[in-house]
């Protein structure tokens, strides 16, 4: 068929309604790949073995023909409306297979002979989980099969300086709390996400420390630190210091450190006196 033919028809089509639209619910992946344009026999894209779903936004090119590419919605019903083919069932494909189907269909049909097709997912809706807090890239990010917490961690940069947690709320169920160097070990320390996961990075925890130390200033609080640990943390006592009589505010409150292997809370700040001579 010749491109002024094909677009005619198109045109039509697109007249006719059949496209859907591109309306309804958006999330948006933090990432897309790049580089140019593939044939669907190739294109692996940055969905890779993601499987479409309803609402999910494609792009379809079809390379050397006007008006394209498409936008499209998946329906609820899993379908998408193409012209000259009309509806498409979309849900439960890969984005490669999906392009192999609309190509497939084209030939079949008659419409040509050897189309190039390429299918992209500009917006992730079915199967995509939720990562904030502090990581290095927050944001929405698609399901891949079966995805364990640590590889969307990892596709997100990782966690930010201090942070030992990932905490996992699913549903209506309390959050879960997973160290981060528990990820490592896999097993139920690196639990299998599923659409709709909402994960959440908390900010490290933080204490003070100035006066006669070696190295004053703000430090993250690691698991089951003490006291102790963290004098070390400020370089110790200079000089002119002394690790007797600690003085410890927190929650506005001042004292004195009885115990340096008692643990270290959130906002606590530390005062190193000076040694008496």
């Amino acid at each position: 068929m010749g491109k002024g033919k094909w677009a005619r028809r198109i045109a039509a089509a697109l007249a006719a309604g059949m496209l859907a639209g591109t309306s309804g619910a958006q999330a948006q992946a933090p990432m897309q790949g790049g580089g140019g344009p593939a044939p669907a026999e190739a294109m692996a894209g940055a969905a890779g073995d993601y499987r479409l779903g309803p609402d999910d936004q494609l792009e379809v090119t079809i390379y050397g023909q006007p008006d394209m590419p498409l936008r499209l919605r998946i329906k609820q019903d899993g379908s998408v409306s193409l012209p000259l083919m009309g509806s498409v069932t979309a849900a439960g494909e890969t984005p490669v297979g999906l392009a192999e189907k609309i190509r497939a269909g084209l030939v079949q049909g008659g419409y040509l002979r050897d189309p190039r097709v390429n299918v992209e997912v500009t917006s992730y809706v079915s199967r995509s989980v939720t990562l904030l807090g502090a990581v290095v890239r927050p944001g929405i990010y698609p399901l891949q099969g079966a995805q364990p917490l640590s590889r969307v961690l990892a596709t997100a940069g990782g966690q930010r300086e201090g942070s030992e947690t990932v905490l996992l709320r699913r549903g209506d169920a309390a959050p879960q709390r997973f160290p981060i160097e528990a990820l490592a070990r896999g097993g139920a320390g690196d639990p299998v996400l599923q659409p709709g996961d909402l994960l959440f990075v908390p900010a490290a925890e933080h204490f003070y420390i100035y006066g006669q130390v070696r190295a004053p200033g703000s430090f993250p609080i690691r698991a089951g630190m003490t006291f102790r640990q963290a004098l070390s943390q400020g370089g110790g006592p200079n000089d002119a210091g002394t690790q007797n009589r600690i003085r410890l505010t927190r929650r506005g409150q001042q004292s004195e450190i009885a115990d340096l292997d008692a643990p270290i809370e959130d906002g606590d700040v530390m005062f190193v006196r000076e040694r008496l001579f």
